[in-house]
């Protein structure tokens, strides 16, 4: 059976319970669809049963925002930003796990809700809650669809199901970029190429599903040489290279702002984290 056949359409993808909202995909396989509100000891555990889909979107009101993602690796560190591990597909190359970067398997029409592309090695729904980028310079027009899903490659092709139609003819000659989910590879900051995506409040397993915070109030998250605040004027704050916090850093990732009031020789880590935004 085909993914698109198995797929169920949530309707409404918004579930609401007392100050918390729940944000589901529009499509999910029947599996997932889980409308249940995560209790706060969920915020803090990790699961080797994938419970909702991958991104899903939890707000909680006067807390923060948190998605649902999957552990690339062992995160053990407590008190550091995490990000995701997935190099752009033009980098690290197709079928290998990373999304694609080429041109259709064959060309689709205006309206079709499916394409192919040549990933030789995807795994069923690899690529569900990614993103399709069209570069179509014919018509001067670059469309961008939501992928719901995918089967598993035949060994030649794989194919991607849309959650919407095409707006135009699609040639086998029109550059295409595929994105992953940017929560399905999820791991520990490392050097300067990751960009950080949220925080984890406690130890992660490898292979393992967890919520990450992506925006709201937090604090704990490690310092580095130079706290965030012993520098007047810069509220601001950064992800250093390990995923910890640091004061105005040209050229670092800027991941929220100051809540305290500090000092040139006392910092904090009390800060507005912002690396998402609410759907819905």
């Amino acid at each position: 059976m085909t993914v698109n056949k198995e797929l169920v359409r949530i309707g409404n993808p918004i579930v609401r319970a007392g100050n918390a909202k729940l944000v589901l995909p529009e499509y999910a396989m029947p599996d997932l669809v889980n409308t249940t509100i995560p209790e706060e000891s969920d915020l803090y555990d990790d699961n080797t049963v994938q419970q909702y889909p991958i991104g899903t979107q939890l707000i909680m009101s006067f807390k923060g925002i948190w998605r649902y993602s999957l552990a690339g690796a062992a995160m053990a560190a407590v008190g550091f930003l995490k990000g995701n591990y997935t190099q752009c597909p033009g980098k690290a190359g197709n079928s290998v796990g990373a999304g694609f970067e080429g041109a259709l398997y064959a060309a689709a029409a205006a309206g079709a809700t499916s394409c192919q592309i040549a990933d030789t090695a995807a795994t069923k729904n690899l690529y569900q809650g990614g993103l399709l980028v069209v570069y179509n310079d014919t018509d001067s027009v670059y469309e961008h669809h939501y992928i719901v899903g995918n089967d598993a490659t035949d060994g030649t092709s794989t194919t991607l199901y849309l959650l919407e139609g095409f707006a135009k003819d699609i040639t086998a000659s029109y550059g295409v970029t595929v994105y992953l989910s940017p929560y399905y590879n999820i791991r520990a900051m490392s050097g300067g190429y990751m960009s950080a995506l949220g925080w984890a409040k406690f130890s992660v397993a490898s292979g393992s599903y967890f919520w990450l915070q992506t925006a709201g109030r937090i604090s704990g998250v490690t310092g580095a040489s130079t706290w965030p605040g012993q520098t007047q004027y810069y509220r601001d704050v950064y992800c250093n290279t390990d995923g910890s916090l640091i004061g105005y850093t040209a050229g670092y990732q800027r991941v929220g702002v100051l809540l305290e009031r500090t000092a040139s020789d006392y910092g904090d880590n009390d800060i507005m984290l912002q690396l998402d935004y609410p759907e819905g």
